[in-house]
């Protein structure tokens, strides 16, 4: 078994190097700062009960999904395995940088875990994550056509830092990651995600919150090989393989490599025909590799390798609507880490990266293309102290350098880099109360030193019901694109060609602010739990981009940016096998930049969402509600719109899995069956038709079977 994954993985290993683009990727990084999470699914028997009076670790609560002057609520029903809802004995790592049970973590900090994707048969970390509450996935029409373009929201903050096993994968030219480029779901062992500050800890773009995503890593794993497959509307195909496991000295091996393609997709136009959209077909192939090798007996070394390779059309074009431009991305990532004494609260470890980003923009006219390079490498070290039996000391330094080449967008290659030294101390003052002071201080190569602190405060007041209060002191530096964007987009009118500059602001001053969260999680009965939040959020000097009649696009600081908003969300267990979700958030943000409230395209209103789920030892039948109301209408000028082309709408998605036997199952999914006209990137022309329409009424059937 052994033998045959690593010839798998030396195969797959060859055929990419084969294309001859790996060649400049081969630099070592280390792996995965919170890749201490083996105890994902821990069930606390307690006063008699057993695991079928509890509910799933995924419920927390939801959070708000919008940005700029506008009110807004979320509402979601979901369902999990029949675990408790606040499980004491679970443990997190992302909101402490340690692994850290969650009951005594002052944050407010979701989970999924792989269990979860393989009963949603999620196709893609996209999709799972947009199942998070508080995470929304805007995407500019169908996955496949957005070329990174899309917008990985946290309560309605696009300044999300996105982690792939610890190690920051944000794209230094843009500051933001796509949700298309995260590793695949067959390699996914959990999804974590810290809602709120996060910039005492992880530095600039962790302003709105931290999703970590966790792979698996065969140490902990059985020796198996799984494939999966699945077709569906619009040419869908979707393949899938895993193979993994331990050998008897202790290395642990596990590879994935996955292929998903589309055709044309369809969409709902304004007059309520249902359209494809042209040249909107996108071809998608990954490989992840991940060693780990035990050394005595609390050290381990690991060594991870991603790939990622992506094609396809551009319906929506750089710059307007067009059916002829493609595009191109590569992902080439490596990294190596050592962990000492795993197993003791005196632990640590050592970590060295290299992110390599290559994307192409191709379009038959020559002003109109795109090659840049984002290549990023770091360094991080990390080591915690048990000072008492009622007090942990974590501190690390970390270092990472980016360098971003497009001789069209940036003229030339431009480069930042970023030093920092972090502390975080947990006190145990008291039996039921825990004081979490973290301070971060960070140099960055344009700005200078920064000084980020962070207070929480956690108090139980029972076993089943704590309440925090957090607030961090944030920031988040210019990105390249901010700082030195230089391109000339000249277009015609009446015969006269015109200048049309969008332009980087070297002055652009960095955000700075303060974000305060208070939330509580607790148990009203044996079935059913309650959870409640409120954040509030005020920014100076926010970045953002404006347009002036000499047709220059430029960056500025923003005066003021605040943001607010409540949570609430109740789960319930009706009985062994039928369980349930629902959930409300009240959110309202706004900017001013000196003459009142700018709106923007992205604002999520009132969001309401239910579902169910219905599990037995065969069958899985579950259900996604979404109801939008009240997304903005606003014209900016008589040519296009900042806002959406509908102000409500409603989507429906259901899905059903089979278990044959231990080893195999069948599923079939079906997305928007309501066959809504909806978009979740906003802008609209004047005659009122959405600029990125998302899918129409869709289906998928696939099967999994485990060797």
């Amino acid at each position: 078994m052994i033998f045959a994954t690593l010839c798998f993985s030396s195969c797959i290993r060859k055929s990419i190097w084969s294309t001859g683009e790996m060649a400049q990727t081969i630099c070592f990084r280390i792996w995965s700062a919170f890749y201490v999470v083996p105890t994902f699914y821990i069930v606390q028997e307690r006063n008699g009960a057993n695991e079928e009076d509890y509910f799933g670790e995924e419920y927390f609560i939801n959070a708000v999904s919008h940005q700029w002057c506008i009110y807004g609520g979320d509402v979601r029903f979901f369902s999990e395995e029949p675990v408790e809802r606040f499980t004491l004995g679970e443990f997190v790592v992302t909101a402490s940088r340690v692994a850290t049970n969650k009951s005594d973590t002052p944050a407010n900090i979701s989970v999924i875990t792989k269990e979860s994707i393989a009963d949603n048969n999620y196709s893609d970390a996209a999709e799972a994550i947009s199942k998070i509450p508080g995470v929304n996935v805007l995407g500019s029409g169908a996955k496949g056509t957005s070329m990174g373009q899309d917008k990985i929201l946290i309560n309605g903050d696009e300044r999300v830092l996105i982690l792939v096993d610890g190690r920051r994968v944000n794209l230094g030219s843009s500051g933001n990651y796509s949700a298309d480029w995260l590793p695949p779901v067959n390699a996914i062992e959990r999804i974590e995600v810290l809602k709120g500050a996060g910039s005492a800890l992880y530095g600039t773009d962790a302003v709105g919150g931290v999703i970590n995503i966790i792979t698996k890593k065969g140490s902990e794993l059985e020796s198996h090989v799984t494939v999966r497959a699945a077709s569906g509307s619009w040419n869908t195909e979707q393949y899938g393989i895993t193979a993994g496991g331990a050998t008897e000295n202790g290395l642990g091996i596990f590879v994935s490599a996955s292929k998903d393609r589309r055709g044309n997709y369809s969409y709902k136009d304004i007059d309520g025909d249902v359209k494809t959209m042209p040249n909107s077909g996108f071809n998608t192939d990954g490989v992840n590799l991940k060693l780990d090798q035990q050394i005595g007996k609390d050290n381990r070394i690991t060594m991870q390798f991603e790939h990622l390779n992506t094609e396809g059309g551009a319906p929506f074009g750089y710059y307007g609507i067009t059916t002829t431009d493609k595009h191109k991305r590569l992902n080439n990532n490596l990294s190596m880490r050592y962990d000492w004494k795993e197993s003791t609260d005196n632990s640590g470890y050592m970590q060295i990266y290299r992110n390599h980003h290559h994307a192409q923009f191709l379009s038959p006219d020559k002003d109109n293309k795109s090659d840049f390079i984002d290549s990023t490498w770091g360094v991080d070290l990390q080591q915690s102290f048990k000072l008492s039996e009622k007090n942990n000391l974590i501190t690390g330094i970390s270092y990472y350098k980016t360098e971003v080449n497009n001789d069209v967008m940036f003229d030339g290659k431009k480069e930042i880099d970023n030093q920092a030294i972090f502390l975080e101390d947990r006190w145990k003052f008291a039996d039921s109360w825990q004081l979490n002071t973290g301070l971060r201080f960070d140099h960055h190569s344009t700005y200078g030193s920064e000084l980020t602190p962070r207070i929480s405060l956690n108090k139980k007041l029972n076993e089943d019901t704590n309440v925090y209060l957090s607030w961090g002191k944030v920031f988040k530096a210019p990105t390249v694109q901010d700082l030195y964007w230089k391109q000339n987009m000249p277009y015609e009118y009446n015969g006269v060609w015109y200048d049309s500059w969008t332009l980087g602001n070297p002055d652009l001053k960095p955000e700075k602010g303060n974000v305060w969260t208070l939330g509580t999680n607790t148990k009203i009965s044996e079935k059913t739990n309650f959870t409640a939040s409120v954040f509030y959020s005020d920014i100076k000097d926010a970045i953002a981009w404006k347009g002036n009649s000499n047709g220059v696009y430029q960056a500025f600081n923003v005066a003021k940016e605040k943001r607010r908003g409540m949570e609430l969300s109740i789960n319930h267990y009706f009985n062994d096998n039928l369980s349930g979700y629902l959930s409300y958030t009240y959110a309202k943000s706004e900017r001013n930049d000196g003459y009142g409230c700018v709106n923007y395209d992205n604002i999520k209103p009132n969001i309401y969402r239910a579902g169910i789920k219905y599990k037995n030892e065969k069958l899985i039948l579950n259900m996604d509600l979404n109801v939008v109301n009240g997304q903005v209408l606003m014209y900016t000028n008589g040519y296009d719109s900042y806002g959406y082309a509908d102000k409500s709408y409603f989507t429906l998605d259901l899905g059903a899995q089979y278990k044959i036997n231990k080893d195999a199952k069948v599923f079939i999914k079906g997305y928007n069956l309501t066959n809504a006209r909806y978009q979740e990137y906003g802008g609209k022309y004047s005659n009122g038709e959405a600029k990125y329409p998302m899918p129409s009424r869709s289906f998928i059937v696939g099967m999994e079977y485990n060797f």
